[in-house]
């Protein structure tokens, strides 16, 4: 009976049960704060892979099919039904153009996954897709213990705080992480503005190039040495802001070499570093926008006169700046 069924029907058709069965679907009452067992678990792998975002795809066409009768669903204030599936872009694919072939907002797609920026890298990395508009914000009143992992998330949290407890949005369990989704929402103005901010701005407004990036004689013994980042002579007291939107990761005061420090954590795995400051002007775990005063210039440290040590570090490992900003 089953010969002239495709195998991949099946297979797909399993995948579906699987998840129906594994309670993806919304209840009429959401699980009490405590009772954390009710709580839909939703893992990366075990949602169907759409192979490819286009309607010869038979699970493309079903997931379009599940969006549009949740947005139906939705519409009339039925109880909402939402499945999962997932998607691994392809180098032709952005955030933006993978959002339009769903018929889906980029901002559930960026919220549920962890993406914190326009031009975060998501080719190759397998995407979560929910058939329901949204956001999905982390709900730390099931884990106290649980943080934001990211500046999106932080950013989110904090817009939609009042919401965290009332018991009419539902709780999933993604990939061990709790999130309430929000039907309603989408990013704020000011959360939107940091997310597609994907520029980078030179620290200072004026300065003079006094030491460039590579090696180059010592200034204290004359000794040949690699020097990580460049020099941008000012004088003591001029603004330094953030090159790009990020989080600042750590705040050193009178290092012997930097003095006067701050490392802001960026997207894609960029840090930048600000060294030799007269005065810091953010606080660890602060999230900045470009462009943000996030200190003074000065010659803490080991220094021959005012000027800003300026770093971009990729994972962790010094590259050049004079590929980042223009001076």
């Amino acid at each position: 009976m089953l010969k002239g069924i495709s195998k991949s029907l099946i297979t797909f058709s399993f995948s579906l049960l699987t998840l129906h069965l594994a309670g993806f679907s919304q209840e009429k009452t959401p699980p009490a704060l405590e009772d954390i067992r009710a709580i839909p678990e939703i893992k990366t792998d075990w949602c169907p892979e759409i192979p490819q975002l286009n309607y010869k795809d038979l699970l493309y066409k079903q997931y379009s099919e599940d969006l549009q009768q949740y947005y139906m669903d939705h519409a009339q204030m039925k109880d909402t039904f939402i499945n999962f599936y997932s998607y691994v872009p392809s180098k032709d694919d952005t955030l933006f153009t993978i959002a339009a072939r769903l018929n889906i907002p980029y901002d559930t797609i960026a919220s549920i996954n962890g993406i914190t920026s326009a031009d975060t890298k998501i080719q190759d990395v397998k995407l979560i897709l929910p058939t329901a508009a949204g956001l999905f914000i982390l709900d730390t009143g099931r884990n106290k213990q649980e943080k934001p992992a990211n500046s999106l998330e932080a950013l989110i949290q904090k817009k939609f705080a009042d919401k965290l407890n009332e018991k009419e949005y539902f709780c999933y369990n993604i990939n061990g992480r709790y999130f309430i989704h929000l039907p309603e929402e989408r990013l704020d103005q000011t959360t939107r503005a940091f997310f597609l901010d994907v520029k980078m701005k030179t620290p200072l407004d004026q300065y003079w190039l006094s030491s460039d990036y590579g090696y180059r004689p010592s200034p204290f013994g004359g000794e040949k040495q690699f020097h990580r980042g460049i020099d941008m002579a000012a004088p003591e007291g001029t603004r330094v802001y953030a090159c790009k939107s990020g989080t600042v990761a750590s705040v050193i005061k009178l290092d012997k070499t930097f003095g006067n420090y701050i490392v802001i954590k960026h997207v894609n795995g960029l840090s930048s570093i600000y060294a030799h400051l007269s005065k810091i002007e953010v606080t660890p775990g602060e999230i900045v926008s470009t462009g943000a005063e996030i200190g003074l210039v000065g010659q803490t440290g080991k220094v021959t006169g005012p000027h800003l040590h300026f770093e971009i570090r990729q994972n962790g490992q010094p590259t050049d700046p004079n590929a980042y900003i223009k001076h």
